[in-house]
């Protein structure tokens, strides 16, 4: 039986099968033949020079674009390096203002400083806001610095590159000046208890404003953590609901009981007779401290309760980790300083805690009231 040819070379028979193997910076197909002595052979020619460029096996540097490289290193050795909360907010960074511009699809070879520069130029005009630039830029950033040890690019291109500034108007300046955060007052506080009198999550709002800590931290606190003894809670656990992203976008959402994300995170925290009157009220029914069905409280369960009881009320809208703002608030305005303050709300630094001081409206009217009492 004769073999099955379609193409003569050199006056021998071939059968050739063609294979899409990258595009151009146009979007056009940038297409590869094979040859065999018959549709077999030709096939599993094509098929291992295919999968050996999938596995990055074969070297054609200008093949290689952003969208070919960056998310087998995302996904092959990034993924493996950081929390999966970090990772799902890389993926998306990528996902969403990288993947869909053009400059994914150059060669990475071909990349310069002027062009990641004209890339953020125009996500300035796209009004793409300056931090999600910034968490773009880092990535990139990680990306080529990984690309150029592997020896894909001869140098970052992101290391000349300066980060666009948006023009800011007048009035998101003045917005800029007023409060950053939410915080419940004395008389909110009262409300905020009543509204949540006798239901299981009461305690949680009297430890939360009596210690400062996260959803995620109090929800995955254990009793192993807290020292009765020198009435001490250790921070040590963060319950958090994480998405397992694979390269084909699919997402599996699970909680996970995860080391907080910084070792600033990780603090110790007095506990004042309040606290330590609470936690000594509890039943140990599971390793959890605050449980349900012998394990942690589910954390969008919770998220539910809490804007569903105060959905119609004075206090709408406010978030269960404005109680954290309260805590810090209170502790500022009963002499705290912001060093202290930091140490116990976990700041990475001190920065973090000075809103504090820019965000309090009713302590700078007191102050210029002060001011008119020595003006007379």
């Amino acid at each position: 039986m004769a073999r099955k040819t379609n193409i003569e070379v050199n006056g021998k028979n071939y059968y050739r099968v063609t294979r899409t193997i990258g595009h151009r910076a146009d979007g056009t197909a940038i297409r590869k033949q094979f040859y065999g002595n018959g549709i077999n052979e030709a096939n599993e020619k094509a098929e291992e020079y295919m999968a050996n460029l999938k596995l990055g096996l074969i070297n054609n540097n200008h093949l290689y674009t952003i969208n070919t490289l960056l998310p087998k290193w995302l996904f092959n050795v990034k993924k493996i390096e950081i929390k999966p909360s970090s990772f799902e907010s890389y993926e998306g960074t990528y996902r969403n203002y990288i993947k869909p511009y053009l400059i994914a699809d150059l060669p990475v070879k071909d990349i310069k400083s002027l062009k990641i520069q004209e890339f953020y130029s125009e996500l300035i005009r796209k009004r793409i806001t300056e931090n999600n630039i910034k968490k773009i830029h880092k990535l990139l950033r990680q990306f080529f610095s990984y690309a150029e040890k592997e020896g894909y690019i001869s140098k970052n291109p992101c290391t000349n590159v300066i980060l666009p500034k948006n023009k800011k108007e007048v009035t998101n300046i003045i917005k800029e000046r007023k409060t950053k955060f939410q915080y419940f007052n004395e008389e909110e506080i009262k409300e905020l208890l009543k509204l949540f009198k006798n239901t299981r999550y009461e305690k949680i709002i009297l430890f939360a404003l009596g210690t400062g800590m996260r959803r995620g931290e109090i929800l995955g606190l254990q009793w192993q953590d807290i020292d009765f003894e020198n009435k001490e809670i250790h921070v040590i656990h963060n319950l958090s609901c994480i998405a397992n992203i694979e390269e084909n976008s699919k997402r599996v959402y699970k909680v996970e009981l995860q080391t907080p994300k910084t070792p600033s995170s990780i603090r110790i925290i007095p506990m004042s007779e309040k606290i330590y009157e609470l936690l000594k009220s509890l039943e140990k029914k599971s390793d959890y401290v605050f449980s349900s069905r012998g394990t942690h409280l589910d954390i969008k369960w919770t998220e539910k309760f809490w804007n569903k009881t105060l959905k119609g009320t004075n206090l709408e809208g406010k978030r269960f980790h404005d109680l954290r703002h309260t805590f810090a608030t209170m502790l500022l305005f009963n002499g705290a300083n912001l060093v202290q303050i930091k140490e116990l709300l976990g700041h990475a630094s001190i920065k973090s805690s000075e809103i504090y001081l820019e965000a309090l409206p009713k302590s700078k009217e007191e102050i210029i009231k002060r001011l008119d009492n020595i003006l007379n």
